[in-house]
């Protein structure tokens, strides 16, 4: 069986709930549903800045660095806000969490260097980022993080804690465990290759439509992984591009099959003689 064809519950950090709540909220029952489930926006996480660079009007941003102490305040019955002051050596900056707060306690170390990523505002004069995404920066290679996608998700999903960092999680599982997938467009519409992937002559690039001779799409395997995951909005150009095109391509072929199946079925009355009457109507009226 074709791996993208597998049921979702069998990838790991899914399981029967998750796979129940993917497929009743999202439609996504397979390996292949998750794949072809693309990014809404992307976020450019290749730089790192400092506390003393944020403001509060900037985008997302990461900063390095650790966790100096805790605050805790109540805020009602069974409702509390966990404050963490974090510094890179260069400021302090809060992170703050509302929901879930208990567990952050337990869940972050004091003293553990952590990679922050969120949006920056102004409180209190003071920078703060309400529920961060945190990693340790041991499990992390922010030089090649590049751009982190998000993915859309339902209050449903995200009150079960499936929210857009948990399914790129899922959405990182599967493609580090997908093999290579195959091409489906013929080398000639993907670029100037021949049959043979060899270079072309100066007859042959000459006998190609201009068309084919400036597509030069990137393989569906790249382009599938890219899309997800990409280093730079060139390279997600490029991946969007492959995946539009090989779409609307199936659909050109599917109008042409069905308007030839037509041509073929109907294919109307044949006079194998032209008389007076129709001279007469063509040529008077």
């Amino acid at each position: 069986m074709d791996i993208l064809d597998q049921d979702l519950q069998f990838l790991p950090g899914v399981g029967p709930q998750r796979r129940k709540m993917l497929s009743q909220e999202l439609g996504i029952q397979t390996f292949g549903d998750l794949l072809e489930y693309y990014p809404y926006k992307y976020v450019d996480r290749s730089k790192v800045y400092t506390v003393h660079e944020l403001t509060g009007d900037m985008p997302f941003v990461q900063v390095v660095g650790r966790i100096l102490s805790f605050e805790k305040f109540e805020m009602g019955p069974r409702k509390l806000r966990v404050v963490a002051h974090f510094s890179d050596g260069t400021g302090i900056m809060d992170l703050v969490w509302f929901n879930y707060a208990k567990s952050v306690l337990t869940k972050y170390k004091i003293g553990t260097e952590y990679v922050v990523f969120g949006k920056p505002a102004v409180f209190n004069n003071r920078i703060q980022v309400v529920h961060p995404d945190i990693d340790e920066t041991d499990k992390v290679d922010t030089s090649a993080m590049g751009m982190q996608p998000y993915y859309n998700t339902t209050e449903k999903m995200k009150k079960a804690g499936l929210n857009s960092r948990a399914v790129e999680r899922l959405t990182k599982t599967l493609i580090e465990r997908l093999p290579p997938q195959p091409e489906t467009l013929p080398p000639f519409i993907i670029g100037n290759g021949l049959q043979d992937n060899r270079t072309n002559t100066q007859e042959e690039e000459k006998s190609l439509s201009p068309v084919v001779r400036c597509l030069n799409l990137m393989g569906r395997d790249e382009a599938l992984r890219t899309v997800h995951y990409p280093q730079d909005a060139k390279s997600l150009e490029k991946a969007r591009v492959r995946l539009k095109f090989e779409e609307l391509f199936y659909v050109q072929l599917n109008i042409l099959r069905y308007a030839s199946d037509q041509r073929r079925k109907y294919r109307g009355y044949v006079f194998s003689r032209v008389g007076d009457v129709f001279n007469t109507f063509y040529h008077d009226h």
